[in-house]
C-alpha cells in the first residue's frame, strides 16, 4: 500500500533523512518515493508526446515498460543484459514489431562486465531478476557467482540513430551513476527529450555523493527533463 503523501510525513522524511548513513539513506528513499506518483504522470505525458519517436528501455527485464512505450513510440529499443531475463523478455514482445531486444548492459563503454544475480536467483527468476547488477557492492547480489555479459557503449550508440530520442526509462541497479555521468559529458544529451532514473543508493551506499552530485548537475539542465526520483 503506498503511503499518504502529508506535509507531515514529508517533513519527517526530510528531517530524518539528514541523519548519517544508512538510516539518512533509507529516509531519504522514502522522501522520494513520495514522488513517484507525479513521476509517473510526467513520463506518461512524456510518452504520449513521443507519437512515432524513439523510446529506451534500460533495465527492461519482462518487458512492462517496453510494452508501454510501443503504445506510442515508433521503434522501443529494450536492453536487457541477463541471458534468461531476456529470452523471456522476446517472448513477453513477440506480437510488438517495433520493439527491439538487445541483449546486452548499457554503459559508458563497450566490453565484457560481470552481471550479478541475487542468492536466490534460481528459486523465483522472474521475480529475483529484477535486482540482477552490475555492481559486486549491490547488498542483496550474489558476489561468489557471476555471468559474463556484453556492454554496449551507450551514448555511441544513441550518436548512431538517427532523429530525436524521445524518452529513456534508466533501471539498471546502481549502473545508472557512471552512465549518467557519462551522458551529460557527451553531446548526444541534447537529442534527448526525457529520462526517467530510478537510483539505488540505499542499496549501494558508496555511491551516495556520485548521486547528488549527479542530482545538482539535472537540476541545471533544462533538456533533457531528468527524473532521478522515477519509481
Amino acid at each position: 500500500m503506498a503511503r499518504r503523501d502529508t506535509p507531515l510525513r514529508r517533513l519527517k522524511y526530510r528531517l530524518l533523512s539528514r541523519l548519517p548513513g544508512q538510516a539518512g539513506l533509507n529516509y531519504a528513499r522514502k522522501l522520494r518515493k513520495l514522488d513517484a506518483p507525479r513521476a509517473e504522470a510526467q513520463m506518461r505525458a512524456a510518452l504520449e508526446a513521443s507519437a512515432g519517436g524513439i523510446c529506451i528501455d534500460l533495465g527492461a527485464n519482462m518487458g512492462v515498460h517496453s510494452r508501454t512505450m510501443a503504445a506510442r513510440a515508433g521503434k522501443v529499443y529494450a536492453f536487457e543484459p541477463d541471458p534468461w531475463t531476456a529470452a523471456r523478455l522476446r517472448e513477453n514482445l513477440s506480437d510488438l514489431p517495433n520493439v527491439e531486444v538487445i541483449e546486452a548492459a548499457a554503459g559508458p563503454e563497450a566490453g565484457t562486465v560481470h552481471l550479478y544475480r541475487t542468492p536466490d536467483f534460481d528459486s523465483d527468476r522472474e521475480t529475483q531478476s529484477q535486482s540482477s547488477s552490475l555492481l559486486a557492492e549491490k547488498r542483496n547480489i550474489d558476489r561468489e557467482h557471476a555471468i559474463d555479459v556484453e556492454m554496449v557503449d551507450f551514448p555511441a550508440f544513441l550518436e548512431g540513430l538517427e532523429g530525436e530520442i524521445s524518452v529513456i526509462k534508466m533501471d539498471i541497479e546502481g549502473a545508472e551513476v557512471a552512465l549518467m555521468e557519462a551522458l551529460l559529458d557527451h553531446p548526444v544529451l541534447e537529442r534527448i527529450g526525457h529520462i526517467f532514473v530510478e537510483t539505488h543508493e540505499s542499496r549501494i551506499p558508496e555511491l551516495a555523493p556520485r548521486t547528488e552530485a549527479l542530482r545538482a548537475r539535472a537540476r541545471g539542465l533544462s533538456r533533457p527533463v531528468i527524473n532521478l526520483d522515477w519509481k
